[in-house]
Order: C-alpha cells, then structure tokens, then sequence
C-alpha cells in the first residue's frame, strides 16, 4: 500500500523543482540559493513532522523579501525583481507543512515562475517544462482530492496506476482542442510583453562600426545569429548583406548619413528567396543574401545601399521573408558622390599613399587600378587571424607593412584605403558570411562567429563591384567551413532542427500565418477533385465506420467483462425470487442487499464476488466457476418454501 500523502509531497517537490529550473540562470544569488536551501530543509522537516520555521519566521522572511525586491523594481528592471520574489515565496512554501493549502500555492508559484521564465528566453525547453509541470499537477490534484476526503488514505500500487492513468487523460484530451485554439486565436503581430524580453547579455557580430587594431585578439562568439531558410547554395554565394560603412574616419568605418542622389538600378542575376528568423538582438539591420532587394514580413525602411532598417522594436523574435538577387555587381543610373566616396581620415601614413600611387601608377581607369591593387593583395602573403593582431595607432599601415595578419576588418580597411588613395570611391559592406546548411530542415544556420566586412568598388560603366580582400589570404579556405562532420555535427543539427522548428511554428507563429494557412486552405479546397475511384473508396470507409459504429453501440448496452455480467445475473435472481429492485440505493453495498436474506448461495457469492472486486483484482477461473454455481442455487431455499 501506498500513502497517498507521500505521494503528494513527492510530486509537490518535483513540481517546485520544474519551476525553479527555467529561471535559475536569471535569479540573483539569494534567490538562486534560498530555493535548494528549502528544498532540503523541506524535506528534513517532512521526515521530523515538525515545521520550526514555520509561522512568524517565514511570514518575516517574506516581508523582507518583498521590501528588498520593491526596492529593486524599476520599469527598466520590471521582470527580475518579479521573479526572484516569486522564488523567494517558493521557498517559503517549501519550508512549511504541506497542507492542502500550501501545496496548492506551490503549484500557483511553480507555474508563475515558469510563465516568468519566457520574459527572459523562450526557447523549446519551454515547452518540455510546461508538459511535465501541468502532468504532474494534474496527479497531484486528483490525488488531493481522495487525500481530502481521508487523510490517511493508501492506495495499492496498481489503484495508484489507475489513477494517475486516469489524471493524465485530462491534459491529453485537452491537447487538441489547445492546438486548435493556437491555430485559430487571433494574435498581434509583436509580442505584448517583448519590452520585457530585452537581449542584455546578446552581443551582436554585426556591428555599426569597424574599428581594426583596437584589440589583439577577437574571441568566436558560436551564438546563433539567424537561420535562413532557403535553397542550398555554393559557397561563394554565402554573403549576407547587413549594411554599408562609408565614412572613413581616424579610428575606422562608420555609416553616414542616409543617401538620396544615388540611384541604383535593378541588380542582375539569380533570384533567390529567404525567410530569415533572427536571434534577438540590439541591431535594427535586417540581413538578406547580398542583394537583398525586397523585405516583408516586417515593418523596414529601405536605403539606396540597399540597407534595411527595422522600424518595429528591437530585442523580441522576429520573421520576415527576403528577396534577393545573387550578384557581385549593383548598377546605377548616371554616377556617384565621389567626393563622399573618396573621403580620407585627417592622419594616413605615408607608406600607405605611396604604396597605392605605385601600385596604381599609369593605370588607363579605375578598373585597372582595381585590378592592380588585388593582384597586390593576392602576393603580399597576407595570412587569416583572430589572434596576434596589429595594435598600434595606425593599425591600417602595421598590417600593410608589418604582420601581415589579421581578421575581415584589416583586410577591408586597408583594401579600401588603398582604393580611395588611388581615387577609386569605395565603401565596406558589414554582414556575415558563410553558413552550415541543415539538410534536414532545409535551413542555414548562421553564427555570430561569421561576421565578416568586405568591399564594394564603384567603376564607371559597371556600378558597385563586390570584392572580398580577405578571400586574397594564404588561408582563407578554412574560414567559414560550411558543415561539422561525424556523429557530433549530425546531433548539433538535429538538436538545432528542433530549436528552428519551435520558432517557426510557436514562437514567429503570427497573424500573417494564420491567413496564409487559410488562404491555402481555401485554394486547395477549392482546387479539389474527387474521382470515381476515390468516392468507391469513401463510401466502403464511410459503411465500415457505421458498421464499427453499430458494433460499438452493442457492445455498450452489454455489460463489459464477467465480472459485471456475474453482478447482473445476481440482481436478476434477487428481483426474481425476493421482490429487490434492479437498480438498489447505490448508498446500499452488496453485503447489506443480501443480509436480510437469509440465503447461503447469496451470502457466499458476494463473499467470493466482493474479495476479488473490491480488492482489485479479477476473478480466477476458479472462482467464476463456483459463482455460476451459486448462481443456480440463489433462490432455491425461498421458491421451496413458498410452494404449496
């Protein structure tokens, strides 16, 4: 036999445990330690029957609680405070006796702190916490129930199975009315609360600035920056285009202003179609294959440059689709502002002008002097690194003409330094590059590791020519490998497949969907055809379904199993020979029905029948054999003595 109450208190913990996981990353230290601390002490309690703290100490502990976390409350800090308090309460409840009371508080909290867990991350763990939370709530309660009718309450292992079997029918049949209310409710287009979900420790690749030299080394940052899901492309196509740096200033590349005289036409080649989901972050720039040329999805504003600019909120789970065309060239109607282009910070070393006006020397146009500046690049011996970097004040020149190593943004720099010296306008472009493709979702996965900056030359007659000096390195064949082979590459994508999967289905699950999967509902029922075959086939399915319905309905009006076929003859025999009604008071058991009767056949038949029901158990073939018997006899004696 099995307390239901252990039981009870076991599940509590367990419920308690689930809550306090997802936001254990998040809790500040007293609430990461006060909720283990009371777990155990909780439990030493349990085992004593004795509560010491509980009362007058736990109400203080949650005064102070509440007073420290109140202080801590601000509308940019609104979440934290929040949850650690909800913890702290937690702790509180652990720690006390385990009254029907206080455990369905444990409960209440464990589910609020869950819910709180998705203001910081909502990834596809969720969802795994959420099913065991609700599960075993839902044991708990029903256990509860027969716990508060008798206290001290056992049941035997296989009841105990019956009912949490029964328990968890619940859940499971409210699941697919819950899928249909995901499909069907309607749902704004940004999430409510994403002012809450802000990225704090995210540190984007795609920066707003390349500063070269400003460190001797750059750590790879393997976060996910976005999946791309589209066709599978060679390698030299992985470009993603973020936005363009076009203003040279003393310590590197910004963006400048916004502008309006150029006039890009309409960029040739392959068409290709994304739809990107980008990991949360501070940037307002939407990546797409470079050329990007048209967004939806999401709100944007469009420069010349072809940068889009997010105009919604940063920070919450976004997805838009993107139209780009796969090419090294972008046209433009007339020419540039080549002064804008040309522009050089106040301090440039002298080696470096010289090296360009050599280099470039006699050159018949800007082509030219293009192409003797990568010839250049691909001789120097130039070498790919994230480590030993040139620090210096002019770390442009150190790696010209000095280590000869460094990562994207020295090799972009320098090569459009050296354009713009030798009077060919040029600008870098920021985005990533690369990517691992995921052939079982049909994705790319893009790391923050694969920021990468190259170059865009304007030449008269072609318009904005797309050169990469890093791919001039002696090894840049090894940077941005497109997939992790073995086992341990398939298990990271197929764990990543689930991480997309959660996204593309619940978490960018929108408004816009829910009328595209109408929409395409309507069209293929529209669409649809029924041939002579087909129609043979529904109509023998639609008479096998009534004939198992029919089957089914019989089967009900029978009583199921011997054991109930057994009691209906026995009420049979007892409205036969004594008059009883066929359906007795259900207050009224077996034993007190046939005790007043004074028939043996009677009396050991539900002797027999009752040890076997009401013990949870079936009846042997033994003891169905001697009930038949009994069932021969029950009456006898009474028709007997009732004959003339």
């Amino acid at each position: 036999m099995v307390s239901v109450k252990t039981v009870i208190t076991i599940l509590a913990y367990l419920v308690a445990a689930l809550g306090y996981l997802p936001v254990v990353l998040y809790a500040d230290w007293p609430a990461r330690l006060a909720a283990p601390l009371a777990l155990a002490l909780g439990i030493a309690f349990d085992r004593r029957g004795r509560h010491p703290l509980a009362g007058i100490p736990a109400t203080l502990f949650t005064v102070v609680a509440f007073a420290a976390y109140l202080l801590q409350w601000s509308r940019s800090n609104p979440a934290a405070p929040v949850v650690n308090f909800l913890v702290m309460l937690l702790s509180v409840r652990l720690i006390n006796e385990k009254s029907p009371r206080n455990l369905l508080q444990i409960f209440a909290l464990s589910l609020f702190l869950l819910a709180g867990s998705s203001l910081f991350s909502l990834s596809a763990l969720f969802l795994l916490y959420l099913t065991l939370l609700l599960a075993l709530i839902a044991i708990a309660l029903v256990l509860l129930a027969f716990h508060s009718v008798e206290e001290g309450i056992s049941l035997t292992s296989r009841a105990l199975r019956r009912v949490v079997t029964a328990a968890l029918a619940m859940p499971a049949a409210s699941l697919p009315l819950l899928l249909v209310f995901f499909a069907i409710l309607p749902r704004t287009q940004f999430p409510l609360l994403s002012f809450l979900n802000t990225p704090g420790e995210k540190i984007t690749g795609l920066s707003e600035r390349v500063e070269p030299g400003t460190s001797s080394s750059v750590a790879d940052v393997h976060t996910v920056a976005f999946r791309a899901e589209c066709e599978r492309l060679e390698r030299n196509a992985l470009y993603w285009r973020g936005l363009v740096l076009d203003t040279a200033t003393p310590a590197g590349w910004v963006r400048g202003a916004t502008l309006t005289s150029d006039s890009p036409a309409q960029p040739q080649g392959r068409a290709v179609r994304q739809v990107i989901y980008p990991e949360p972050s501070r940037t307002t720039y939407l990546v797409g294959l470079n050329v990007p040329i048209r967004m939806d999805g999401i709100r944007n504003r469009q420069a010349n440059d072809f940068t889009f600019v997010n105009r919604g909120r940063p920070g919450g789970r976004i997805r838009y689709e993107v139209q780009s065309v796969v090419s090294d060239t972008i046209a433009v109607r007339g020419t540039v502002d080549r002064n804008r282009y040309l522009k050089l910070p106040e301090r440039i070393s002298g080696r470096t002008i010289d090296l360009a006006r050599r280099l470039t020397a006699g050159a018949a146009n800007d082509a030219a002097k293009l192409e003797r500046i990568e010839a250049w690049f691909r001789d120097a011996g130039f070498s790919y690194a994230t480590t030993g970097l040139p620090v210096s004040d002019d770390p442009v020149d150190a790696f010209l003409f000095g280590s000869k190593r460094g990562h994207c943004e020295f090799f972009a720099s320098s090569f459009a330094r050296l354009l713009r010296v030798a009077g060919v306008p040029a600008r870098l472009v920021g985005g990533y590059y690369g990517g691992e493709y995921n052939e079982l979702a049909g994705y790319y996965l893009v790391t923050e590791d694969r920021a990468h900056v190259w170059v865009e030359a304007f030449i008269d007659g072609r318009g904005w020519v797309m050169v990469d000096p890093s791919a001039f390195a002696v090894n840049f064949d090894r940077v941005g490998e497109a997939s992790r082979p073995g086992m341990l590459g398939t298990m990271t994508r197929v764990v990543d497949s689930f991480s997309y999967l959660w996204i593309q289905t619940v978490i960018t699950y929108d408004l816009q969907k829910q009328i595209e999967l109408v929409r395409t509902a309507n069209s293929r029922f529209k669409d649809l055809r029924m041939p002579g075959d087909v129609r043979l086939v529904l109509a023998a399915t639609i008479g096998a379904l009534a004939a198992l319905g029919g089957v089914l309905v019989i089967r009900r009006q029978r009583p199921a199993g011997r054991e109930k076929r057994l009691l209906k003859r026995l009420r049979a025999k007892l409205t036969r020979y004594y008059g009883l009604p066929r359906d007795p008071d259900p207050s009224q058991g077996l034993s007190e029905v046939v005790a007043g009767l004074n028939d043996p056949a009677a009396t050991e038949f539900v002797a027999i029948y009752g040890g076997a029901v009401y013990h949870d158990r079936h009846l042997t073939p033994d003891e169905v054999r001697r009930l038949d018997r009994l069932l021969e006899e029950i009456g006898r004696r009474h028709h007997r003595r009732s004959s003339p």
